[in-house]
């Protein structure tokens, strides 16, 4: 089994939500334990005379690092799918810039916040208040500030990639910063804070002794070194392929996507899944399958997705498609598709398809209006099949406001279905 356990698809939303607010509550527990409710204990650190924060945070940061690096080395842990947040250089400089002003005006960061204001601190109340405030004001002018909150966009960069460095370098280099700049708070706590040194607490107290303290920054120190000297611990772009599964699956026809049923999912609103076109960019502004989103193949990565969500590829006949869908199930993707016959299989059997001669009244009708949303139309006669009809010019940003089709589990009508998907789109 391997983490994280969400990426994986080995537990759902609600059971994420339960985990996110059992976690939470444990981490506002340890930073009130810690004192980091009080605001005076906080804004001690801007002064030099109490850092504890920084000793905190540092703590915590290369407890992941090297936490994560060992699991990841020992195959319980797959970075690949651990989210990186985008980055976006000029705008999450101002930003941090304005929180840290923040932070020292009000004594409090976010999360402090919450958890003073929860042990009833009326301080921590009015920085909450505030931060609300804050967020509806930065909504309303939002609009006006898209451009620069897109400036210089340089997506899931880590430091190792961007200065091409070995990662377990850069995890021992950061437990290295973290524990001079202990060595460094302690003597600026002694010196502005007149604090005296803890025999027990301080790396830098004598007698030197063994003290918990001082394990836990040598079992540190021990894990970076391990980190400097393990090389990369993202898995390599070899892996293992499972053939009779991928045969099996393809015979019976597992990893396809009917063009009719996907037809049905974008009329009932479903965004159960994702669809991708991988042709040209070009090709895609043309036209496209209401819904899709245009990945050049060679852009496709492990990390596009998630591995616990519906994927369905499609190009113009399925052969990239296919590529598509062998590179996903290759890195142990358990739900990507493809669209069955690609572009051409939606256009004949949905856009265009033609009426058969057996054909009765009901599936006539479904057929009609199921073109029709997509502005299509069925096609008349036996020669109808051979018949060459242009794809429309391209996809309406809203399907057109007609009766929905009869659907064979639960029948919709497209109105219901769109502000379905509008409901479902929204924050």
């Amino acid at each position: 089994m391997n983490a994280p356990f969400y990426s994986f698809g080995l537990f759902g939303e609600q059971a994420s939500f339960v985990v996110a607010f059992v976690i939470g509550i444990g981490f506002g527990f340890f930073l009130e334990r810690a004192g980091f409710g009080n605001s005076r204990k906080l804004a001690a650190q801007f002064y030099l005379r109490d850092l504890s924060v920084l000793k905190v945070m540092f703590t915590a940061i290369i407890t992941a690092m090297t936490g994560l690096y060992l699991l990841s080395r020992i195959g319980f842990v797959d970075l690949s799918q651990v989210y990186l947040v985008p980055t976006f250089l000029v705008p999450q400089i101002v930003g941090g810039l304005l929180l840290g002003v923040g932070f020292t005006i009000g004594g409090y960061c976010p999360g402090t916040s919450c958890v003073s204001a929860a042990t009833g601190r009326v301080d921590g109340m009015v920085y909450i208040a505030g931060m609300i405030a804050g967020l509806i004001g930065f909504a309303e002018i939002y609009p006006h500030l898209v451009g620069f909150a897109h400036m210089t966009p340089m997506g899931q960069i880590t430091l190792a990639k961007l200065w091409n460095l070995p990662y377990g370098l850069l995890v021992f280099a950061v437990v290295l910063m973290a524990l001079g700049a202990f060595i460094a708070a302690e003597w600026a706590e002694r010196r502005f804070g007149g604090m005296q040194p803890d025999p027990n607490g301080w790396l830098s107290a004598r007698p030197w002794t063994i003290t918990p303290v001082r394990v836990l920054a040598l079992a540190l120190l021990a894990a970076g070194f391990i980190a400097f000297v393990g090389g990369n611990p993202y898995r390599g772009n070899q892996v293992m392929v499972d053939t009779k599964d991928l045969a099996v699956r393809a015979g019976t026809g597992a990893d396809t996507v009917k063009a009719i049923d996907l037809a049905d999912w974008i009329i009932q609103g479903r965004d159960d899944y994702t669809l991708v076109d991988l042709r040209s960019q070009k090709n895609f502004d043309a036209y496209h399958i209401p819904g899709a989103h245009n990945i050049a193949l060679a852009a496709l990565t492990v990390t596009s997705f998630s591995r616990n969500q519906k994927v369905i590829f499609y190009s113009d006949d399925g052969t990239q498609a296919a590529k598509a869908l062998f590179l996903l199930e290759a890195q142990g993707f358990k739900s990507a598709y493809m669209l069955d016959g690609g572009l051409k299989g939606w256009h004949d059997s949905v856009l265009y398809p033609v009426k058969t001669a057996g054909m009765d009244a009901q599936a006539y009708e479904r057929q009609v209006l199921v073109a029709k949303y997509f502005g299509g139309a069925l096609l008349e006669g036996p020669a109808a099949g051979t018949a060459q009809v242009a794809l429309p010019a391209s996809p309406a940003a809203a399907p057109p406001a007609v009766t929905a089709p009869p659907m064979p589990a639960a029948p919709a009508v497209p109105a219901a279905a769109s502000q379905s998907r509008k409901k479902k789109e929204g924050c």
